[in-house]
């Protein structure tokens, strides 16, 4: 009898982020050839919604698996009587990708922590600021990069790696770069910067590498992909 290997859970993890990296960047890809109000950050992530069903179905019958359509807005789920809440409002990523480790349910194991990890993915608007109150690209590390490591937040809890995407409204890809890693040097100075090589292409993607303070596991990666859109909707 042959004894097999089973897959670690990391291993497991990255097919899952490969898998969804690929699907937001086609799903950005696309968006940025539709007609899409940029007023706001969750009218674009709506408008995101449909194409990303028709990404996961696309891809679901190509590879004879099934890949599920990313959650938009899911409250994050408790997994442990210790993370139950009493009914008072959860923390809404974006969109959330979960995957099933059937190799978790090992009696032996019983770690219920392994059994359902979730992929977070939050989205914010980059370029000017819209006020004098509301800079896009400071919210891009404040209430974006930071809940990765956030205990209010907890946003890629157990998992090794979550997704920022960032939706170009106006600005130079290369301006904003400059304004982000500066608020990141200024407010959370042990974050690795954000690195682009900008060519033509619709989607830009860089992997972050953070170690976190607040959130296990420690070591973690924060995918970024930027998709310009300021040929579209000018913003109200």
């Amino acid at each position: 009898m042959v004894n097999k290997t089973l897959p670690s859970k990391y291993d497991l993890w990255k097919k899952h982020e490969a898998i969804y990296v690929e699907v937001f960047s086609a799903a950005l890809g696309k968006l940025a050839n539709f007609t899409c109000d940029i007023s706001h950050e969750d009218k674009i992530s709506e408008s995101l919604c449909p194409i990303l069903r028709g990404i996961c179905l696309e891809k679901s019958r190509k590879s004879n698996r099934e890949i599920r359509t990313p959650d938009w807005e899911k409250p994050i789920q408790p997994a442990t009587n210790d993370e139950l809440n009493g009914e008072r409002k959860r923390k809404r990523p974006d969109f959330t990708c979960t995957i099933t480790n059937p190799f978790a349910l090992d009696p032996s194991a019983l770690d219920i922590n392994e059994f359902e990890i979730a992929l977070h993915i939050e989205c914010k608007r980059l370029g000017k600021p819209t006020s004098k109150s509301w800079d896009l690209n400071k919210n891009y590390v404040v209430n974006g990069i930071h809940r990765f490591d956030s205990p209010e937040h907890e946003y890629g809890k157990r998992a090794f790696s979550g997704i920022m995407i960032g939706y170009i409204i106006n600005m130079l890809p290369e301006e904003i770069l400059i304004e982000i890693n500066a608020y990141q040097k200024a407010l959370c100075a042990d974050y690795r910067e954000i690195e682009y090589q900008f060519t033509q292409n619709e989607v830009r993607q860089h992997f972050q590498r953070l170690i976190r303070k607040n959130i296990k596991p420690e070591t973690f990666e924060l995918v970024h992909l930027w998709v310009d859109l300021k040929h579209l909707t000018n913003p109200t």
